[in-house]
């Protein structure tokens, strides 16, 4: 019944995807493998270039995922850490409701998440919770129907994301693009140059994108 509430309550926010920041590097590995969880990617992967390092939100077999629009601070401050281009990889929103996930209407680290139980996180109240009015209310972001409130709210995946759930990849730039056209396959490939697009600060992007 839950799944049924959630796919329901997606259909009716219009949600059109999920989206996942990670550095090119891992894209190849991704690609052929899915995405994972740091405790696999631990585990079976080697060199990967994980994003936080630290995962002080303890869900270590998860993988993190935004709604619409990447998390873009966080995006923004790894990308000024780590040397090299990013790419964000677009989920089916399917796996809001096929996959075990948890909602989290702030980062997964904030203390206001911090010691909730799965069992409320991946309830339909708490993806419901996710587009509450907050301290800066909806209007005065200018968000559209399916963003959350906060723009560092997301989505835990646990395990694995399957590359059969993938949409497509936008690359940082059109030479990125065609360096990676052959491993796509019948996915789509986008490009957003410079801090456009899935590159930009959310609200900026959008009240003028």
């Amino acid at each position: 019944m839950a799944r049924e509430e959630i796919k329901a309550f997606t259909k009716e926010k219009e949600i059109p995807c999920l989206l996942h920041f990670t550095h090119i590097s891992n894209l190849e590995s991704i690609l052929d493998k899915g995405l994972l969880s740091r405790d696999i990617v631990n585990k079976d992967i080697k060199d990967a270039e994980t994003n936080d390092e630290l995962r002080l939100d303890n869900h270590t077999d998860t993988i993190s995922l935004s709604i619409g629009f990447p998390n873009s601070p966080m995006f923004y401050k790894y990308r000024n850490e780590k040397e090299g281009e990013w790419c964000v990889i677009g989920i089916n929103k399917r796996v809001l409701w096929k996959n075990n996930v948890l909602f989290c209407k702030h980062n997964a680290a904030d203390g206001r998440m911090l010691g909730k139980s799965k069992d409320s996180l991946s309830s339909i109240d708490a993806l419901k919770s996710m587009y509450d009015e907050g301290i800066e209310s909806r209007a005065d972001q200018a968000l559209k129907i399916f963003d959350p409130t906060d723009v560092q709210a997301e989505v835990l995946a646990f395990n694995e994301i399957k590359v059969e759930d993938f949409i497509g990849v936008v690359f940082p730039s059109r030479a990125a693009k065609k360096r990676y056209k052959d491993l796509l396959g019948e996915l789509q490939g986008k490009v957003h140059p410079g801090v456009k697009g899935y590159f930009a600060n959310r609200t900026y992007h959008r009240m003028y994108g």
